[in-house]
């Protein structure tokens, strides 16, 4: 039943879990899964966050959210996957990019409706990975010849790698090719540790299982890198690199609220042999820890374009690698990232922060956290519960029409929130929030607050 606004607003000086059944936020649970989960995934996927698991947040503890990449466009919504059994939670990280015998895809979420997807129609030239997944990495490959072909090519042992936002990579030795139905239970088991690539097409799916690499070797040392600042040469491998600026530029064939942010540098092959420039990987990384990869289109709007052919032997090319980023930028340094290949050395430039594009300071994007979902008492209202934190200097509206939850039931309706909405949250200041929804006729949810995704998943 539905409650006035000063009722629930008591719900953020006291909670009463003996009274609700939980919802854990993620397609991942049960006691096997996170033993597997906490096994792997802690060490791989959390490792290059530094920080260590932490029990259940209190409803007033800030659960940080996963970063994610951006290619072209920037994706308006997040995905968040944790994994809950008992008093602990896991926020895992997320992958951006896979590489499949020297081809790096960006990587970007998707929730799925029904277990039998298909490659997004809006999507092209990228890899996308059934959020949620992260014992049995689920990624789909558009139905390219390329792609199918590819597949095709693997032999026992290749090595397919995920990066993550951690920064840590996972490897995969493949195992198995075959078809399947779509939705194949057993290819999308979360039983077992392993990547499986999946090429959907009309009635059947093609996929490509690796096994996860560390049940059968050791660990890898941590990659070299180093670290370096504009217009200072640094050499990796055969190459000597020099980023020398970076900056803004407006397209107005873009998305609202993105630009392209090109980056200039040169490369001088101070090897032997002639040096590919096919296999190069550059990046860009923002101060939040989002990550940007590279867009052909804003490359070329750069003074020397991109990189391309053989770089002979004493010779030195200039290049351009452009991204598509949020307008304004968060504040707060850039990170350049150039590698002669996906998973080798590499070298990482500080870009100092030039305060975004135009004059004035940059607007700071606000923090969404979901803490907790649960149902009313007579199960008939899912509550949800979270926070919103204003981290510009200017005040934060949020209209109702900014809150969204879908599932494959369609969109639901609120019923009710708390504090009522509009909400206007000062500079700096961090709002409890509380939203009440009827109970939806779905396993699964999403909900959308400012640009951020969260998937609850336990509601039958």
């Amino acid at each position: 039943m539905n409650k006035p606004a000063s009722e629930t607003e008591k719900r953020f000086q006291s909670s009463s879990p003996d009274r609700r059944q939980r919802l854990i936020l993620s397609i991942v649970s049960g006691a096997v899964l996170l033993a597997i989960a906490v096994a792997i995934l802690v060490y791989l996927g959390l490792r290059g966050t530094g920080e260590p698991a932490v029990g259940t947040p209190e409803p007033t503890e800030s659960v940080e959210p996963t970063a994610t990449v951006f290619a072209s466009p920037v994706p308006e919504a997040r995905c968040e996957t944790i994994i809950s059994s008992g008093d602990l939670d896991i926020n895992v990280a997320l992958p951006v990019s896979l590489t499949v015998r020297g081809t790096e895809y960006p990587v970007a979420p998707i929730v799925p409706q029904e277990d039998a997807w298909v490659y997004p129609s809006n999507r092209s030239g990228e890899a996308v990975w059934v959020c949620g997944t992260v014992v049995n990495y689920v990624v789909g490959l558009e139905a390219t010849a390329e792609n199918q072909e590819l597949l095709r090519s693997l032999a026992p042992g290749d090595e397919l790698s995920l990066g993550l936002t951690s920064n840590a990579t996972l490897r995969f030795r493949f195992a198995e090719r075959r078809d399947v139905a779509p939705g194949a239970e057993d290819a999308l088991s979360q039983q077992k540790p392993r990547l499986t690539l999946v090429v959907p097409q009309n009635d059947t799916w093609q996929i490509a299982v690796a096994d996860y690499a560390a049940e059968t070797e050791s660990m890898e040392a941590p990659l070299p890198e180093t670290s370096s600042e504009i217009g200072q040469s640094v050499q990796v491998g055969q190459a000597r690199v020099t980023l020398t600026r970076g900056y803004v530029e407006q397209n107005e064939e873009l998305p609202v609220g993105t630009a392209y942010y090109v980056t200039e540098f040169s490369v001088e092959n101070v090897g032997e042999a002639p040096l590919a420039t096919d296999t190069i990987s550059v990046r860009l990384r923002d101060s939040l820890g989002d990550t940007y990869l590279v867009s052909p289109q804003a490359s070329e709007a750069g003074e020397s374009g991109p990189l391309s052919g053989d770089i002979e032997p004493g010779t030195s090319v200039q290049g351009s690698a452009g991204f598509v980023v949020p307008d304004p930028l968060p504040m707060g340094e850039l990170t350049w990232v150039f590698s002669l290949r996906p998973g080798s050395e590499e070298i990482r430039v500080a870009i100092p922060s030039e305060g975004g594009p135009g004059e004035g300071p940059v607007a700071m994007l606000p923090r969404v956290t979901v803490n907790d979902a649960f149902f009313s008492g007579d199960g008939s209202i899912l509550i949800i519960e979270g926070e919103v934190e204003n981290r510009d200097t200017q005040p934060l509206i949020v209209e109702r029409g900014d809150v969204i939850l879908s599932s494959s039931a369609g969109t639901s309706e609120l019923v009710t929130a708390a504090p009522l909405l509009p909400w206007t949250i000062e500079p700096g200041q961090t709002q409890p929030i509380e939203l009440q929804y009827q109970r939806p006729n779905a396993s699964t949810v999403l909900i959308e607050l400012l640009g951020y995704s969260f998937e609850i998943g336990g509601l039958q």
